[in-house]
């Protein structure tokens, strides 16, 4: 197992010798993680308007003035899919796995139009170990909106247009605010009307979009979907069902240089270190940050200890107190349908042996974690090219998310534990499609605040593709017959 994750930040100085390792990823991928850092999100009420078109314009007017500061990239390429039984002195043993090389990149990148920023989002990302100095100096230029010459250095803008050549499926936590912001600041000019920008995400994404944090909601029996919790959660449960000979995901990493100036070496397994008998900090958890994932309390005197949070409501299972968002399975999810039909059952029982009966308690979770394979794999051969020849001692760093790459990366473990959970892609035969791996029903739909709906991305009957995308995208999908031939 390995225990320590890689993550290349690419800044200005170094772009142009991460280029071909970055492009690489890119195609080689099954799929891709994004997550974007950014520098503000204006007012909060504005962003969760109950009206949808009028949140949606609320969203693209941040997305004007506001800009992103990190971009991170974690690219899955599954090397296998393996199914394997074997028999030893102890009994039969199955090996049932999903085994992915997984590349990860921290882009630094620097608007040079005018924006806004936010002291406490400014702040936040301090605190989580942001580097601002390094933004200013070193961060990749970018400008907004729609090209305004016909560019082909190496930039962001084209970097993303790479990922909309190769067409792999695209997976966000909590992801409508950053496909928008990914849409104005390195693609063109928002759409006025979130019906066309639907559109739009329909023809950029044809393998689709899948976001973590609706699948979670709707389709996971978990306490909580905050990305750090459901990545820790799916570790646990990935363990188990390794133990258990079911499908389950195993990750190799590149064998970059253990010490390079601009590859960050990240702890990612302390759940299984973690021990809550051992714990010496005994005070209650905060029930906020527990379930969900932040306190705005400054002088919070209750633990936010994840790994704690994970252990704990783990044992506790669905069972939620006080007035949490999360004090039951989100109405409109198949966990909620399948608990509301058999509460209703039991009442009906209950009226006939005039007696009352007890409320259904919600399912046990089951355990989670992650394996790594034991075999080796050949890497891309562009490694020198990966880091400057200089060398550097790079301390190791622990982190609790909330860093573009980092956090890429858990929005795509996350995802590749769910794929692996359905049991369903038991062939890497089969093309990695929506029906192949058993999200036919769940692709496409992007989580909603405060709603029991998700925003659909689709092609609707009474709308159409905005005519800056049209035009846009010819010119993209025209250069795809040189990219494969690259």
């Amino acid at each position: 197992m390995e225990e320590k994750l890689p993550i290349i930040e690419v800044t200005g100085d170094n772009l142009a010798q991460v280029w071909p390792c970055l492009s690489r990823a890119l195609r080689d991928a099954t799929f891709v993680a994004m997550d974007c850092e950014l520098s503000g999100l204006g007012n909060r009420s504005k962003i969760k308007s109950f009206e949808l078109d009028v949140r949606y314009q609320n969203m693209a007017e941040v997305a004007r003035n506001y800009a992103i500061v990190a971009l991170g990239i974690s690219c899955f390429s599954c090397n296998s899919v393996s199914s394997i039984d074997m028999q030893d002195e102890k009994g039969e043993e199955q090996i049932r796995s999903h085994d992915y090389m997984v590349q990860t990149f921290n882009v630094l990148t620097m608007c040079s139009d005018p924006f806004t920023v936010e002291c406490d989002s400014l702040k936040f990302l301090h605190n989580h170990g942001f580097d601002f100095n390094k933004l200013y100096a070193k961060g990749i230029l970018y400008y907004k909106g729609c090209d305004r010459k016909n560019d082909k250095s190496l930039s962001v803008r084209n970097l993303f247009t790479k990922l909309l050549e190769y067409r792999k499926p695209l997976i966000v936590h909590n992801g409508l605010i950053d496909l928008i912001f990914l849409y104005q600041s390195f693609y063109c000019d928002l759409p006025k009307k979130n019906d066309t920008f639907a559109a739009d995400l329909d023809d950029l994404f044809p393998a689709g979009v899948y976001d973590t944090k609706y699948l979670a909601e709707f389709h996971q029996a978990v306490p909580a979907s905050y990305l750090e919790y459901l990545f820790k959660k799916m570790q646990l449960r990935n363990n188990s069902r390794q133990r258990n000979g079911q499908w389950h995901v195993r990750l190799r990493f590149p064998p970059y240089p253990r010490h390079a100036p601009n590859i960050d070496w990240y702890s990612y397994l302390q759940i299984f270190s973690y021990k809550v008998d051992e714990d010496t900090d005994k005070r209650d958890l905060c029930q906020n940050y527990a379930f969900h994932g932040f306190c705005n309390d400054v002088r919070c005197s209750q633990s936010h200890n994840i790994n704690r949070v994970v252990k704990e409501i783990q044992i506790q299972g669905a069972k939620k107190h006080g007035d949490s968002k999360y004090a039951g399975y989100k109405k409109g999810s198949l966990v909620h349908v399948i608990e509301n039909f058999t509460k209703k059952l039991e009442e009906g029982k209950s009226q006939k042996r005039k007696s009352f009966s007890d409320n259904v308690p919600p399912a046990k979770k089951s355990h989670l974690s992650s394996k790594e394979t034991k075999e080796a794999e050949q890497v891309s051969k562009d490694l020198n090219g990966v880091v400057p020849e200089q060398i550097e001692p790079q301390s190791l760093r622990s982190t609790n998310g909330h860093r573009a790459g980092y956090d890429a990366f858990m929005t795509g473990y996350v995802f590749a534990s769910i794929v692996s959970g359905k049991g369903v892609w038991t062939s890497k035969d089969d093309p990695f499609t929506p029906a192949n791996v058993g999200l036919a029903d769940q692709v496409n739909k992007v989580y909603l605040g405060g709603k029991n709906f998700p925003f659909l991305i689709r092609t609707g009957a009474y709308a159409s593709k905005s005519s800056k995308h049209c035009s846009k995208i010819e010119k993209v999908r025209g250069s795809e017959s040189t990219v494969r031939n690259v």
